[in-house]
């Protein structure tokens, strides 16, 4: 960090000054080395983050965690002023892309390129070498409904909340990528998300048209005007499915269980879904991570992301929270704990015949932005033709505009998991 190469600078200064009385053990003392991170866990999730960088500590390097919910702004500010993070961790795909072909990121050593299976860390191409970038701390199934045991998971009104703060609307994204997935298929997938074909597409049309027709199914209009009230976890941060008699199952990441503990089960989008899951077998799962980038290079930046992508941070990780919070990690580590969901969650992710990053993360910051805004405007009118055209142009006219003036894109997004698929 600047400040350690500060107080060594100092320190060596002094000693060549005569006179000043200091001793010569006090010469001989070198700093700690310390690492400086930026990431998104905040509240109980720093708190077993922090359990976990204690661990490290004991190597005797200094960590300096900061944890935000202003992420891409903390971070973006602190580039600009030249004083970045030594560690990163954000879950888009598509802003880490920029960066390193902005050459702020340090490509990662071959031991921790080992540790970061597709298709979380692809191989970028900068400058015109390839390198991988970023590796997953921490990963997230998508494509999947949670609905409490007994409850029909084909059956019910839908839970709905997109209220994220800076980020609302991004629950509805998922939606629409986990459609375009499921019934499209995985390459027309990636080459939605990759640029290759258009947001006017047929298949890309559809999937918006069939979000509307799925949530307006059961509930009609009113269940998609509440989800432009509710929050993604509830207005009161405990789970849209507590609400009894409201909802009965919900489209949501695998993180989702920290709300409901192991008396909720899920089910393959696929398969809950009905005009998801007819003649499909494909397979695909769409799939959401934490990603750990350098933005300077130093001996212990690269001892942390060793240590974090290794079998001890990880099982300290799931080890020191409540069983129904413990995280997923990437699958060539392997589950943690005897909870129903850990081992659900790990078959789900080794058995896929195809792991699919989520689209919007993966997508240049602007276009991603864009989309979020247009679920929340085609929630005030799900079965309008004519706004679902201009949003669809707009978004097209914003995947444009990133593209003509440069934004880097990541090669591919899908791939067969490690050890499974």
């Amino acid at each position: 960090m600047k400040r350690t190469a500060g107080v060594v600078r100092t320190v060596v200064a002094l000693c060549l000054l005569a006179g000043l009385g200091l001793s010569a053990s006090g010469c001989a003392e070198e700093p700690k080395p310390s690492v400086s991170v930026l990431g998104p866990w905040t509240g109980d999730e720093e708190e077993s983050f922090e359990k976990v960088l204690d661990e490290f500590r004991k190597k005797g390097v200094d960590v300096d965690y900061q944890g935000t919910t202003s992420l891409r702004e903390t971070l973006l500010a602190q580039v600009q002023a030249g004083s970045p993070p030594d560690i990163a961790v954000l879950n888009s795909v598509g802003e880490l892309t920029e960066y390193a072909h902005d050459g702020e990121l340090i490509p990662l050593p071959e031991a921790i390129r080992e540790r970061s299976p597709a298709p979380w860390a692809p191989e970028l191409t900068v400058d015109g070498r390839k390198n991988t970038y970023w590796t997953p701390v921490k990963v997230d199934l998508k494509s999947v409904v949670w609905h409490y045991p007994g409850k029909a998971a084909g059956k019910g009104a839908w839970c709905l909340g997109m209220g994220s703060g800076a980020t609302s609307g991004w629950p509805g994204t998922d939606w629409i990528e986990d459609i375009l997935l499921q019934r499209s298929g995985h390459a027309k997938y990636e080459q939605w998300v990759t640029g290759e074909i258009s947001w006017e597409s047929k298949e890309v049309r559809d999937a918006w048209e069939t979000w509307g027709r799925i949530i307006t199914a059961d509930g009609g209009r009113a269940g998609a005007a509440a989800a432009l009230r509710n929050g993604f976890e509830g207005n009161d941060g405990k789970g849209l499915l507590k609400r009894k008699g409201e909802c009965v199952r919900e489209h949501q990441g695998s993180f989702a269980r920290r709300l409901y503990g192991d008396d909720v089960r899920f089910t393959p989008s696929a398969e809950a879904v009905g005009e998801l899951g007819k003649g499909n077998g494909r397979g695909a799962y769409e799939v959401a991570g934490d990603m750990a980038a350098m933005f300077r290079d130093s001996g212990a930046a690269r001892e942390l992301l060793t240590f974090l992508t290794g079998e001890a941070a990880r099982a300290s990780w799931a080890g020191n929270v409540a069983e129904r919070n413990r995280p997923f990690f990437p699958v060539s580590v392997g589950p943690y704990g005897d909870a129903w969901a850990n081992r659900a969650v790990d078959r789900a992710l080794t058995g896929a015949r195809r792991l699919c990053l989520d689209a919007s993360d993966v997508m240049p910051a602007g276009v991603r932005g864009a989309f979020y805004r247009a679920v929340l405007e085609f929630l005030t009118a799900p079965g309008d033709v004519k706004l679902l055209d201009g949003l669809l142009d707009q978004l097209e006219y914003e995947a444009t505009r990133q593209r003509e003036r440069g934004a880097g894109r990541v090669p591919s997004v899908c791939a067969a998991p490690a050890g499974g698929g």
